[in-house]
Order: C-alpha cells, then structure tokens, then sequence
C-alpha cells in the first residue's frame, strides 16, 4: 500500500510539474509573437527631424511642432521655435 501511495504522489508531482511547464512555453511563445508582430508593424529606432532654424536633428516625439503657413514645423526647443517664426512672419 505504501509503494502504491509513492508512485500516485510521483505521477501528481509528474503532472504539477508538466501543467506549469506548459504555461511557461505557451505565455512565452505568446509574448515571442507579440514581439515579432510589433516589430513588423514599426521600424527600428526613433524617427527624427530636422529644425529648420538650428539645424539640428530631433526626436520626432520630442520635438516641438508649430503650424506655419499651413505646413507642421518641428524644433528642438521654444526658443528656436519663435526665433523661425519671428523670421517667417511675412
């Protein structure tokens, strides 16, 4: 009886073991395509753009964006915001 005992406790651990594994493998391939489909969808990397009163290259979302003469400007910062817009006021 008690070898019988042992071997249903091993095949319950067996089990225990085999169930937790399987959520494991199942969460990590759901989060593997997730990934992958992510990273299809958007490019590597920030986008950036140019300032046009410092020329300098900005995170596009960090930049700061003004609307002039109907077109979206972006600027690294307030300063040469106005600076470009004080130039552009014509």
């Amino acid at each position: 009886m008690n070898r019988s005992l042992v071997i249903v406790a091993s095949i319950v651990v067996i089990y225990l073991i085999y169930y937790a594994l399987k959520i494991v493998v199942r969460s990590a391939v759901k989060t593997y395509r997730a990934d992958d489909q992510r990273r299809g969808a958007r490019p590597i990397g920030d986008e950036m753009v140019l300032d046009p009163e410092c020329r300098t290259y900005v995170v596009k979302d960090r930049a700061i964006t003004r609307h002039i003469r109907g077109t979206l400007v972006h600027f690294c910062s307030d300063v040469c915001a106005g600076r470009y817009e004080d130039k552009n006021r014509t």
